[in-house]
C-alpha cells in the first residue's frame, strides 16, 4: 500500500505537461506580435516623433473597454522607444501602487535600478528623480494604468493627482527634468477627477481601443494556445467555445484565464487532451 510520502513524490515529479509555455495564459505575458491593435501603436509612435530630438513624447490617454490589449499596447510602445531611444519608462499599477510615495518609489527603482526600503520620504525621491534626469538628459515616460479605476477613489485620487502634478512639472525645478504621462483607464476620466492644476497642464492626446470582435478574439487565443500548449492538446471547437465566452463577457483576458484553467483541469483528472468538460463555465 502506498504512503502519502509516496503518491506526493509521484504526482511532483510526474512529467509530461499539456502546457508548453504556461506563461502565455498570464496578464503579464507579452507577445511577440500584438494583433489587431496597429492603428493605436502607430498614433502612439506618431505622438512620439520628438524623441529623435531628445524631447519628450505628447502625454496620452489611453481608453477603451476592459481586455481590449491597452496594458499590452503601452508595455510595447514602452519596449520599442527604449530600443531606440534614450528612454526610461515606468509602469505603474495604480489598483496596487496609488500613494504619491509608492508611485515614486516604483519610479525611483526603475531609473536607479535597485529597490530601496518602502516609506523614504517623498520629497527625496522626487529631488533625486529629477536630479538624475537633469544629469543624465534622458526622458522618463511614465504609464499610470487604471487611474480611474473604480477601486480608487477620496485619498486615492488626491495622491494621483499630486504625483501626476509633481512629475508634469519637474521642469520648473530642473529645465532638463524632461517627463511625459501616458494615463490608461476604461472610459473617459470614468469616476476619477482630475484637478483643474493638473487638467490644465496635462492635456493629453486620447487613443481610443475598440472592443475586439468575436473573430479577432478567435485569432488570439489561437495564438495563445499554439504557442501555450503542447501540440494536439486542444481542439478549435473548444478553443471557439472560449472565444464565444470571452466576446459575450467583453473581455479577452477572460478567455486567456479560461484556456489556462481548461489547462490545468485536464491535467487535474490525468486527460492528454483539452476538452469540454474541462471549461469552468
Amino acid at each position: 500500500m502506498k504512503t502519502v510520502e509516496n503518491i506526493f513524490h509521484e504526482v511532483i515529479q510526474q512529467e509530461g505537461t499539456l502546457f508548453k509555455q504556461a506563461d502565455v495564459f498570464t496578464l503579464e505575458y507579452l507577445p511577440e506580435i500584438l494583433r489587431f491593435r496597429d492603428k493605436q501603436i502607430q498614433a502612439m509612435i506618431n505622438h512620439s516623433k520628438q524623441l529623435k530630438s531628445n524631447h519628450p513624447p505628447t502625454n496620452m490617454e489611453i481608453t477603451g473597454p476592459y481586455g481590449t490589449g491597452k496594458t499590452t499596447a503601452v508595455k510595447k510602445y514602452f519596449e520599442l522607444i527604449e530600443n531606440e531611444f534614450s528612454v526610461i519608462t515606468s509602469y505603474i499599477n495604480c489598483e496596487f501602487d496609488k500613494t504619491e510615495n509608492q508611485i515614486l518609489t516604483k519610479i525611483y527603482n526603475k531609473i536607479y535600478k535597485k529597490n530601496v526600503k518602502p516609506g523614504i520620504n517623498t520629497h527625496i525621491l522626487k529631488n533625486k528623480i529629477v536630479s538624475y534626469l537633469g544629469e543624465t538628459e534622458k526622458i522618463l515616460v511614465v504609464c499610470l494604468d487604471d487611474y480611474g479605476s473604480n477601486k480608487i477613489s477620496g485619498e486615492d485620487i488626491d495622491q494621483i493627482n499630486r504625483v501626476m502634478y509633481t512629475l508634469l512639472r519637474a521642469h520648473e525645478i530642473n529645465p532638463k527634468a524632461k517627463i511625459s504621462l501616458i494615463t490608461v483607464t476604461n472610459k473617459r476620466y470614468i469616476n476619477f477627477v482630475l484637478t483643474q492644476s493638473v487638467e490644465t497642464i496635462f492635456r493629453p492626446i486620447n487613443i481610443n481601443f475598440d472592443a475586439y470582435n468575436l473573430n479577432e478574439i478567435h485569432k488570439i487565443l489561437s495564438d495563445r494556445c499554439k504557442i501555450g500548449f503542447a501540440n494536439g492538446v486542444i481542439k478549435e471547437d473548444v478553443i471557439h467555445m472560449v472565444a464565444e465566452h470571452a466576446y459575450r463577457e467583453g473581455d479577452l483576458r477572460v478567455g486567456i484565464r479560461c484556456l489556462y484553467d481548461a489547462g490545468y483541469n485536464a491535467e487535474f483528472v490525468g486527460s492528454s487532451i483539452i476538452k469540454r468538460e474541462h471549461l469552468d463555465f
